[in-house]
């Protein structure tokens, strides 16, 4: 097992044990994230292949566009029911 010094200002570290957060956990539980996110993994070519298409489908009209307050306003509204 490794050791990892970490610095936090005071005023946070106070708001943390105050808030219950069980710090050491939340930190294992980021680093495991850093290592997988969840999703498959993909080749160099076939991400180069997904962005291609993707310009592909935009530059000809085929991809369908929202303004960006209509897209934030998805993800603001999708937030709040998770």
């Amino acid at each position: 097992m490794q050791t990892i010094e970490l610095q936090i200002p005071d005023n946070i570290y106070n708001q943390l044990v105050k808030s219950g957060i069980d710090i050491k956990q939340q930190l294992q539980d980021n680093l495991y994230d850093l290592l997988d996110d969840g999703y498959p993994s993909i080749t160099t070519q076939e991400a180069t292949k997904r962005v291609s298409d993707a310009v592909r489908d935009y530059e000809s009209g085929a991809m369908k566009t929202v303004p960006y307050e209509q897209g934030m306003d998805k993800i603001d509204n999708w937030l709040k029911t998770i």
